[in-house]
Order: structure tokens, then C-alpha cells, then sequence
């Protein structure tokens, strides 16, 4: 990565208004930037069915409203690995409706299309005689959203290909991942928009440490051109022990970025109308979060919005644009030991009914934070039926059943059947991982938590510890993991498993017959032979298995080669601050 910083220190955040009306907006890129927008979340839900399609909508109703030139989404624009029809229909008519039109087009994509898109056209939608585009939309695939089965398509190929959306940042090779800009000007403003689709953070964070990572820039007026990144990663650490999730550490990001739009974080970070600084690096990182809330956590509870970035020159100024469309949501926190004095908490329908005191005061608050009269369906909808979360802390005393409670606000809350979370305080000896847990269950602040997941992966590793007869001795159990639950399970890829395990067959036959493997073969005893290979595979440096589904030739999907290098490109080499201290962890995203 170039470790070039702008041409005159950090870009200025923010210009004047005077300026503007001084030299008009002839010069100003104004890009809409979102995330995570899970369309198709709980589409079969009755309530909050259509929740995920009204957000959207929004987004492109502010985005015309504020004159933007473009819409930049920063991944997971579906839920679902494989949308239903219903949300694909979805949204493509809120991409009909609000893109295409009559509204002239400012920008200008000046860089080799063919090195900035994969699909046959390879062009930018607007430019196409066919269709009237007024609002170009760029988009990165996320972990639900990314490449997957046969032949490598994600559901933004369909976007693409129907001309809907210019589908960008999608790696064609992981061991050699190269970033190529799609260079835009509007006037005197230069804009080089960078891109990189949802790639397994393990494989990521190798990636970047072993510097197979590049990053092409523009070979004329390098220092002139805005850099802006936009990624789908876990931006903390989170997890403990062989639960640990990868992360990708900011100052791992290359340093000639101005800015860097983060999604698959769900918390908002931009309700102030500011990024934050990057850890060990120049630029900005700007967190949009979700627009929908797909898990009953802090995180989510927080307020929405999408902003709206204008850049001019090599300034810039950012304003937070806060979602109407969302259903409200409050969480609220109860340790029942701080009422043992008041109340006797083993008989249940005493329980049950302290909960229920709390419950409804957690709705009454939502009605005096919302307030507004509901003007359509929808929107009486929202404000009848708010998501209500209560994590109670039941140490010492028993619990009651979630769903039977629920029964009592059917009417009066969208999620009657997980309003409760019921949590205790961890054992001492087991005080780091119950912290580690704690931290992803409490103050979660990413994307959504899959509890029976969770359970489920903590059950098999329970059945399948080291020592056991049922010990895995060849696949690890973070592969199997992978393999079940994101290759099977997310993707409905019915091989899977067994690719999972065909690929592990062949790294360690590749092995075998490598000079590690230098007297395998000697002497007949098959358990010598069964220690000498698991001791090999123990020294190995840890290895993913490929993601379950994706295409084999690229961790993001994809069988085709890497583009040519632009003409108008020149890469630069990576210096990066990999020492650099990383964030805190702030909870898990998905």
C-alpha cells in the first residue's frame, strides 16, 4: 500500500458554505453512503414483514431529495444468500422507481471500466443509451449477499445485469488481491473510488500481513484524487479461545485513503455527523451501520441514519442523515438480585408479573420518544408494535418460559416470543470466556448474533473435544463449523461438507508428498503413521478451508482471472503499520 499521505496532510474534513455558493455546485460529488440494508429480513414475519423494503425505499427517496450524484452501499443488500423472488422484485422496483428518470447525470468515469467490473458489459449503468438512469448506484457484496454455488454469481449479478446497480470490489484472486479505482470527476473534484467485497477476515488479514495486497493509483495527478474505500468486514476483535473471529485492524488499511466507508457493523457511528479516526492510520472511517434491526441487541437499538458525503476538490463534509422508516426498538437491562428485597422471585407468577411491570414501562417510554402521528399504514404499524428486548440477570433464581410470556403482549409488540434474554453471572473459573461472552451477548454493537448457532457450535465442541474418541483428528473444528453453517446451512450448498473435506484431503496429501513427509512410509505401524500426520498438520501454519459455496478459484467467488492493470493505474507498493494497536472490541457483526 502506498504510504504516501495527501498531498498536503490530511484532507481539510468539512469546507465552507460560502465557498459553495460562491463557485455554485457545479464542483461538489454529493454521494449517499449506506450499509447493510438485509432486504428480505423476516420477510414472512406478518408484522415486520415489509420493515427491510420501506428503509430502502427511504434511502433512495433522501437520495434524490438531496441532489446526490450517486449512491454508494457498502454491502449485505440482501439478507438472504439466495433472495426469494418477493425480494428481489422488491428491490428492483424501488431501483426502477427512483433511478431511472429524467434527472441529468454529473459524474464522469474516466478509469478502464473493464479493470473496474466483472460482468460481460463492463460499464457503468448510465452510460447505456438503453436505459435513462438519473441516480447510478455502486455496490460492494457483503457475507450475506457474497458470490456463492455454481458458477460464482452473487445476487448483485442479477442487480448488474439488469442494469440496476454497478456492481464493484469483487476479488478474482485471493492469493494476489489488487484494488482498482473507479476514477470519477464532476468539475475540479477527483474522485478514485475504491472497493472490496466480503472476503473471510482470516483470509483477509493474512492477506494484508503478508502484503498480497495492492493498491493501483492513478499514474497522472496521483496527489489530486479524493480516495474512497468501501469494505464488508469485522472492524473488531470478538470471541475467545477456538471461538475467536478474524478482524481487520484499521491500520492494516492502506494509508493513501481519505476516507473509509466500513459496513457489516450494524451500530451506527455517524449519528453525529462525524467518522472517527482510524487506529494507526491517516483517514477517517465513516460506520453507517444497518438500516434494519436483524437482532435484539444494544448495537441495534441505537438510531439510524444514512449521510450524505460531499466532496469538493480535497475537501470534504460529511451530514448524518437520520431513517424514519425504522421501528423502534428500546432495550433495557434488569439484575433481578437489585429487587430480591421486594419481591420473592422463585414463585414464578411473581416473576412474571415484575417482568411484566418493566415491559410496559419499556413501551410506554418508546410512545413518549415517538410521538408523531402515524400518517400511513406503515408507519401506524411501527408505532403499534415496537421491538422491545429485556435482558434480565436471573443469578440465584429460576427462569420462566419466554414464549408463555410473550403470550401476554401479543398485541402490543412485533417479537412476542424473545421480548426476554435471560442471563446469569460466569463461574471464576471460567471468568475470561464468560467476559468474551458477555461482551458478544451484552454489549454487542455489530451485526446479528445467532444464538442457537452459537449453542449448537458450542455443543459439538463439547462432543468433539480434544481427548475424546470422538476427537476430529483431520478437519478442524472451525472448518467443519465453516462448512455446516455458511457453506450448508446459510448457502444451501448441499456439498459443503463433503468439499470441505475433500479440499482438507488434498492440502494434506500435498503435504505428504512435500519434503515434510521425508519417512512416512517407514516401518508398518499405521498409529506411528496416523501421530506422524497429525503432529505435521500441527506445525502448519493455521489455514481456512475455502468459504463453503464460494467459487474455488476465489475466496470472494468468481472464476475468472485477474483483470489487466489500467492503463491510466500504476500500483503501489504496501507499508502499512502492521504494529499498530488495534481497537477495542466493541461486540460481534455478521
Amino acid at each position: 500500500f502506498s504510504a504516501l499521505p495527501p498531498a498536503n496532510g490530511p484532507r481539510i474534513p468539512g469546507f465552507l458554505a460560502s465557498t459553495m455558493a460562491e463557485d455554485g455546485d457545479g464542483d461538489v460529488l454529493r454521494i449517499l453512503i449506506a450499509s447493510d440494508m438485509h432486504l428480505g429480513y423476516a420477510e414472512k414475519d406478518p408484522i415486520r414483514g415489509e420493515d427491510s423494503f420501506n428503509t430502502f425505499e427511504e434511502i433512495f427517496i433522501k437520495a434524490n431529495e438531496q441532489q446526490a450524484d450517486m449512491v454508494l452501499l457498502a454491502g449485505d443488500l440482501f439478507h438472504d444468500n439466495k433472495p426469494s423472488r418477493r425480494a428481489l422484485q422488491r428491490c428492483m422496483e424501488v431501483l426502477r422507481d427512483h433511478c431511472l428518470g429524467q434527472r441529468e447525470v454529473h459524474i464522469e468515469v474516466v478509469s478502464d471500466q473493464t479493470a473496474n467490473f466483472h460482468d460481460k458489459y463492463k460499464s457503468v449503468n448510465y452510460e447505456d443509451s438503453n436505459y435513462n438512469v438519473q441516480l447510478p448506484v455502486f455496490s460492494i457484496h457483503g457475507n450475506h449477499d457474497d458470490p456463492a454455488g455454481d458458477g460464482g454469481l452473487a445476487a448483485l449479478d442479477l442487480m448488474s445485469t439488469a442494469n440496476l446497480v454497478n456492481y464493484f470490489g469483487r476479488a478474482n484472486d485471493i492469493a494476489s488481491v489488487r484494488l482498482y479505482p473507479i476514477l470519477i470527476q464532476k468539475g475540479i473534484t477527483k474522485l478514485a473510488l475504491y472497493g472490496l467485497g466480503h472476503i473471510r477476515d482470516e483470509r483477509l488479514h493474512r492477506a494484508l500481513e503478508r502484503k498480497e495486497v495492492s493498491v493501483a493509483r492513478p499514474s497522472k495527478d496521483t496527489d489530486q484524487w479524493f480516495n474512497l474505500l468501501a469494505l464488508h468486514q469485522n472492524r473488531h476483535e470478538r470471541g475467545a479461545g477456538d471461538g475467536k473471529k478474524g478482524y481487520i485492524k484499521e491500520s492494516q488499511l492502506p494509508s493513501c485513503m481519505d476516507i473509509v466507508v466500513w459496513g457489516h457493523e450494524h451500530k451506527c457511528e455517524i449519528g453525529s455527523g462525524a467518522g472517527t479516526e482510524a487506529v494507526g492510520n491517516n483517514f477517517v472511517v465513516l460506520q453507517p451501520g444497518s438500516t434494519v434491526a436483524t437482532s435484539l441487541v444494544e448495537g441495534e437499538a441505537e438510531d439510524k441514519h444514512v449521510g450524505l458525503l460531499e466532496v469538493r476538490g480535497d475537501q470534504w463534509k460529511f451530514t448524518a442523515l437520520p431513517l424514519e422508516t425504522v421501528r423502534p426498538f428500546i432495550l433495557k437491562d434488569v439484575v433481578l438480585q437489585d429487587y430480591e428485597q421486594e419481591y420473592d422471585f422463585n414463585d414464578e407468577p411473581t416473576l412474571m408479573a415484575f417482568l411484566e411491570e418493566k415491559v410496559e414501562a419499556a413501551i410506554l417510554e418508546l410512545r413518549e420518544r415517538h410521538t408523531t402521528t402515524a400518517l400511513t399504514k406503515a408507519a401506524e404499524n411501527r408505532a403499534k408494535f415496537p421491538l422491545v428486548r429485556l435482558r434480565v440477570d436471573y443469578s440465584g433464581y429460576s427462569t420462566c418460559n419466554p414464549q408463555r410470556f410473550g403470550q401476554r403482549f401479543v398485541d402490543k409488540v412485533a417479537n412476542p416470543s424473545d421480548i426476554l434474554l435471560f442471563t446469569r453471572k460466569a463461574r471464576k473459573k471460567a471468568e475470561a470466556a464468560a467476559a468474551a461472552e458477555a461482551r458478544d451477548e451484552g454489549t454487542y454493537d455489530g451485526g446479528e448474533p445467532d444464538d442457537a448457532r452459537t449453542q449448537i457450535q458450542s455443543f459439538v465442541g463439547e462432543f468433539l473435544q480434544k481427548g475424546s474418541k470422538e476427537q476430529l483428528r483431520l478437519l478442524a473444528e472451525h472448518e467443519l463449523n465453516t462448512a455446516v453453517f455458511e457453506g450448508y446451512v446459510e448457502k444451501e450448498n448441499k456439498s459443503a461438507i463433503s468439499a470441505a473435506v475433500d479440499e482438507k484431503l488434498r492440502q494434506v496429501r500435498e503435504l505428504l508428498n512435500g519434503e515434510r513427509a521425508k519417512g512416512f512410509d517407514e516401518g508398518p505401524d499405521r498409529k506411528a503413521k496416523e501421530t506422524f500426520i497429525e503432529d505435521m498438520l500441527a506445525k502448519q501454519p493455521h489455514r481456512t478451508a475455502p468459504a463453503a459455496g464460494a467459487a474455488s478459484s476465489s475466496a470472494a467467488g468468481g472464476g475468472a482471472s485477474a483483470p489487466p492493470a489500467s492503463s491510466a493505474l500504476s500500483d503501489a507498493p504496501d507499508d502499512s503499520d502492521d504494529d499498530a494497536p488495534a481497537p477495542p472490541p466493541a461486540g460481534r457483526g455478521r
